[in-house]
């Protein structure tokens, strides 16, 4: 009897095993290749001081004194990063595609799925440290946190969820489109437009009229809203139960449409 139920628990984990397997390959790829780390780490700090340093002292209209804008600018630019890495996700599932690598994973009896979580996790180690880096920066150039060291953890989660939804919808566009070329072309277009029209940069109400629709409805704009709702104390309720829907929505839907691509005869 024990002989025949044995085998069960590997089994049951197999998904598991396999997603930490394929995780710490693309680790060991970043370890082998500090190139790729250290780009997508310095981009968005010196990003941040540019933005910081040209736009940091003006007054926020209707919204505070000078000087204030800062407390709003920062909590916009580590979202606008979270946005602007997700598309590497699906350049990087792409790449595995064309080099035959996918069809190595596919030939071997491990988790279909396994390659998709695994490219999910090494790039939750990516968008940790992003984050990490720039609040340690932002905190330097005047970013306040009033729940302190809890706040920050709070603030450090949801950027790295927020982004990994991101990436998952990122991977599935990537899937669709099929050419790494073409999918390098098209992937950030929408995350530049995404960035832009939202709360990213200004209040909704100080944008365009045609954008503010628009703004209100975006993922940028939700996730904004809960980081700065937190980095001031204030009330998180309706702030996190949008970004919620939006986290749910991207993670499950694009998440199973990017499976169903993938396991998708070639």
């Amino acid at each position: 009897m024990t002989a025949l139920t044995a085998p069960a628990a590997p089994i049951r984990f197999r998904a598991v095993r396999d997603s930490a397997l394929i995780a710490g390959r693309n680790l060991r790829v970043l370890r082998k290749n500090p190139g790729r780390m250290i780009f997508p780490l310095v981009q968005p700090v010196v990003l941040l001081v540019m933005f910081v340093s040209v736009f940091g002292n003006l007054a926020l209209a209707g919204h505070g004194a000078a000087g204030a804008y800062r407390q709003f600018l920062i909590p916009g630019i580590i979202i606008q990063n979270a946005t602007l890495t997700a598309p590497i996700t699906g350049l990087a599932l792409l790449r595995d595609a064309s080099s035959g690598l996918a069809d190595r994973f596919r030939s071997l009896p491990m988790s279909r799925a396994a390659v998709l979580a695994g490219r999910a996790a090494s790039d939750a180690v990516v968008f940790a440290s992003q984050v990490i880096l720039l609040l340690a920066v932002g905190t330097l150039l005047g970013l306040r946190v009033s729940a302190g060291l809890p706040g920050y953890a709070a603030i450090a989660a949801i950027t790295v969820v927020y982004g990994l939804a991101l990436a998952v919808l990122s991977g599935w566009f990537a899937l669709v489109i099929g050419d790494p070329e073409t999918a390098e072309r098209i992937l950030f277009f929408p995350a530049i437009a995404l960035s832009f029209i939202s709360s990213a940069f200004a209040p909704v109400s100080d944008l365009a009229g045609w954008m503010q629709p628009i703004a209100r409805a975006t993922p940028v704009t939700a996730a904004a809203a809960a980081i700065r709702a937190i980095a001031a104390g204030g009330p998180l309720g309706a702030p996190l139960a949008e970004l919620g829907i939006w986290l749910a929505a991207l993670l499950l839907i694009a998440g199973f449409l990017a499976v169903r691509r993938w396991n998708a005869p070639k």
